[in-house]
């Protein structure tokens, strides 16, 4: 805003003051009068040159002159020259160089921000015995301001307070501008409280120190003290104080302050309006903005551009495209600042013809050589989905920064194009935190798990430190790989490392450890959030459903509602899930009626499959189809799919067959269905029905998906395959598989051969039962760990009848615990007892 770039101190007062300095008196009729109208450097030179000439070179006053006329122009060139004047000065006069002369070189540097060539003024100053006055301090600070001179602005300081001047309400207010400048916001204050009179300056410029600081409610809290003790603010005070509601993103307090400016009869000027509507616009009031902006009698270019940049920024694209339509209509013209926000609300709308016309503006007025403009035309491109017009962008850029091979990485991924975001990320010559977190993000989203963890590490060795956009990514990563130790290792290094956890990283911690088992450590994050939003209660509600404690995530949504929290469809679909993992239909049928009589929520399909979900596991199968049939639109593949998956729970071969037949019209490509069907015929013993099926997959080329699981040990994970013996620890893992077998059937364990779909005899379906995944899982878990340990297994599909009845005699015979988290839920195995209490 502009309202940044103010500097109370030398707009108020500090720019008069070398004028209110005594000064040797001139004769208006005289010559030296006549350096009034010189214009430029030339003019000048001859003026000097008559001086020269009349001898007037060598009287004080004259030189004075010519050096304060020099340094009004502000120039490189009129300071250099300057400064040899006065450099010829001193060689012919034996060093007569006054005090005013080098207050008026100082004030020249500091204006055209060279505030090194000030300091060295300053020092020259020193070393001819030259006293400093107050008038030589207050520039002197600004130069060291604007070039962050923090060392020289300490020792000045301490020579203010040598000489006495710190007493000085002009010196004293450049002291607090220098140190807010420069982050010393404390040395600052500490400055100002020490002020015996203070001015409107004063407090203006602390406050401005604060906002620009990141201390905005420290601002704000001065203002009112400024007020109270009868200071009366400014038009520079109001924008300092507005800006700093804007970054509150408080509209009540915000509205506060303005009061002041009535009550006050604050002058309102455009850089006032423009921070009340920059502030009402990130306070999400857009609709008192725009009437403020629709009342401004002067639309100038700043209010114009901040307008259209928050409009941009809250998604509100065709509200910016608006105002450049009125701004192009009150022949405002368009700036850099106009095209970037007009460029990226293009972008937004994939208005592509738009941001062609954007395209052209800027190659017409010579904008190209902008790098952000290219940037934002790279973006618009791909967002549009002209891959080759924002490459050729890209191409063509003279300067290649950071955030332009970030632009594309970005949109490439944005198009789908993983494998071309990949390689534009290798081949950068420097990326930053943002290329790493684009890229992991996108491998998250591809199911690339474990080469968005490996990409973390190698992260970590080249030294970029994550933050909490990382971590949310990682968090996301481990969770899906249910990998306990990673993830007790994530959250060690989040606060290690100090990294804020807000609430969406919270929430995808709370989510990790419940997809990883851990429904503890997830609960407990989730309680001491501070701030909960519904996402984070849905994750709660989620740790809950994934280990079947469908009665703990009523209490919790019950919570929710006691604490104001409005539920979403998200979390229906949450609390629906855990009703029919933990079997309670009843309490299922009541939430899912709540959905629209109480809180307003028309079911969508999602919530229609999890009720088909929870009928069927409960056996209710005609409820269900019924249900199917009610539903107010046309059920989709996935629903019918849920009652499949019921008929094969409940080997209902004629449902089935319907259910197949639905699914076979809406989405005839989806072979896992015929599997299915293909798997429920075969535990009916239907072999002909079995053989007709596969040789329908088999003139589609469609394979069934092997059941594998995981276990991670020692950090490495394992992988096993249903019926591979190629794992290089098969020679351990088969006595260990066989010892499993015999112990288990000792405890009462009878193989369930229903869950072979192949016609093989007994001792054949026993063999292969004995070569499930998570069996082979559970024999290497056991020789690898020690006793006592938990065996921890992950795995793709859902766990058959025979493996879970063989995990619960396993945990009883070895005492360990095991948890296996299948394509469905967690089930946690203690002393020959399952979580699910056998409702899976």
């Amino acid at each position: 805003m502009a309202a940044t770039s103010l500097s109370p101190v030398i707009t108020s007062h500090t720019l008069n003051l070398l004028a209110n300095q005594p000064q040797p008196k001139t004769n208006d009729s005289s010559p030296i009068a006549t350096l009034k109208n010189c214009k430029n450097l030339v003019q000048l030179r001859k003026l000097h040159s008559q001086f020269t000439k009349q001898g007037l070179i060598h009287h004080p006053p004259t030189v004075t002159k010519l050096i304060s006329t020099c340094t009004e122009m502000g120039t490189f060139d009129s300071l250099v020259y300057a400064k040899n004047i006065l450099n010829q000065f001193r060689q012919d006069n034996q060093n007569g160089a006054t005090l005013f002369m080098y207050n008026s070189l100082i004030r020249g540097y500091s204006s055209i921000a060279l505030g090194n060539e000030a300091v060295w003024v300053y020092l020259e100053l020193l070393s001819l015995g030259i006293l400093p006055d107050k008038y030589t301090f207050p520039f002197l600070l600004s130069a060291c301001t604007k070039v962050s001179a923090s060392a020289e602005g300490f020792q000045v300081h301490g020579s203010i307070i040598k000489m006495g001047f710190q007493g000085d309400m002009f010196i004293s207010n450049s002291l607090i501008h220098f140190y807010a400048e420069c982050g010393e916001i404390v040395l600052a204050r500490k400055v100002f409280d020490g002020m015996t009179d203070r001015n409107v300056v004063s407090w203006t410029t602390l406050i401005c120190g604060y906002a620009r600081c990141g201390f905005a409610k420290e601002a704000v809290e001065l203002f009112f003290e400024m007020v109270e003790e009868g200071t009366r603010p400014n038009s520079v005070t109001m924008v300092c104080v507005i800006s700093a509601c804007a970054k509150l993103k408080d509209l009540e307090l915000g509205e506060r302050v303005c009061e002041y400016i009535g009550e006050l009869g604050v002058k309102v000027n455009t850089l006032v309006v423009n921070s009340l509507v920059d502030m009402y616009m990130k306070c999400g009031a857009f609709d008192t903005a725009k009437r403020l902006f629709d009342e401004c009698e002067e639309k100038n270019l700043v209010v114009c551009n901040t307008i259209m940049s928050n409009y941009v920024h809250a998604g509100m694209a065709r509200e910016a495209l608006a105002i450049l339509d009125e701004m192009l209509r009150e022949r405002v013209v368009p700036d850099r600042v106009t095209i970037l926000s007009t460029i990226s609300a293009s972008a937004q709308l994939g208005n592509i013809l738009q941001g062609k016309c954007c395209h052209g503006y800027v190659l017409r007025n010579g904008l190209e050589g902008w790098d952000n403009i290219l940037n934002a035309l790279i973006d618009m491109y791909m967002k549009c989905g002209k891959q080759e017009a924002a490459c050729a962008i890209f191409d063509g850029m003279a300067n290649k920064t950071v955030v332009s091979w970030n632009s594309l990485i970005a949109g490439y991924i944005r198009n789908g194009d993983v494998t071309s975001a990949w390689e534009v990320f290798n081949n950068m010559p420097e990326s930053d935190l943002v290329s790493w977190n684009t890229i992991i993000s996108a491998l998250v989203q591809e199911s690339m798990f474990k080469e968005a963890i490996e990409l973390f590490r190698t992260m970590q060795n080249c030294g970029i430190k994550a933050d909490r956009v990382t971590m949310v990514s990682v968090a996301s990563a481990c969770g899906y790989l249910g990998a306990l130790d990673l993830a007790k290792w994530i959250h060690a290094y989040i606060k290690k490392n100090k990294i804020p956890c807000d609430i969406r990283l919270s929430t995808a911690l709370v989510d990790m450890f419940a997809r990883c088992g851990d429904t503890s450590s997830a609960m407990k994050i989730f309680n001491k959030m501070e701030k909960k939003d519904v996402s984070a209660w849905t994750a709660a509600i989620g740790a809950m459903a994934m280990e079947g404690n469908g009665n703990q995530a009523i209490e919790i949504f019950n919570k929710m509602l006691r604490q104001g929290v409005e539920p979403d469809g998200v979390v229906f679909v949450g609390l629906l899930t855990a009703c029919s993992h933990g079997g309670l239909v009843e309490e299922g049928r009541d939430l899912f009626k709540s959905m629209k009589s109480v809180h307003k929520i028309s079911p969508q399909i999602v919530h229609y499959g999890c009720m088909v979900d929870l009928l069927g596991r409960a056996g209710l199968m005609e409820e269900a189809l019924d249900l199917i049939k009610s539903m107010p639109v046309e059920p989709n593949d996935i629903i019918w799919g849920s009652l499949l998956a019921a008929c094969r729970m409940h080997r209902n071969v004629d449902m089935a067959e319907y259910a197949a037949e639905r699914i076979k019209e809406l989405a005839s490509d989806r072979t896992g269905i015929q599997v299915l069907l293909s798997n429920i015929y075969a535990s009916a013993g239907k072999w002909s029905d079995v053989a007709k099926v596969r040789l329908q997959l088999k003139e589609k080329g469609a394979q069934k998906v092997p059941g594998s699981s995981s276990i991670e040990i020692n950090g490495e994970t394992h992988e096993f395959t249903s019926g591979d013996e190629s794992h290089p620890e098969m020679v351990h893992l088969a006595p260990m598989l066989d010892e499993m077998h015999r112990r288990v059937k000792a405890a009462g364990h009878v193989p369930d051969h229903s869950n072979v779909l192949l016609n093989v005899d007994e001792q054949e379906k026993e063999y292969l039962l004995s070569r499930h995944s998570e069996k082979l899982a559970m024999a290497f878990g056991l020789i690898s760990t020690n006793r006592g340990m938990p065996i921890r297994v992950v795995k793709n599909l859902r766990i058959c009848s025979d493996c879970h009845s063989f995990a619960k005699l396993v945990s009883k015979t070895y005492n360990r615990e095991i948890i296996i988290r299948d394509n469905n839920r967690f089930h946690f195995f203690q002393r020959g007892v399952c979580s699910c209490k056998d409702y899976w």
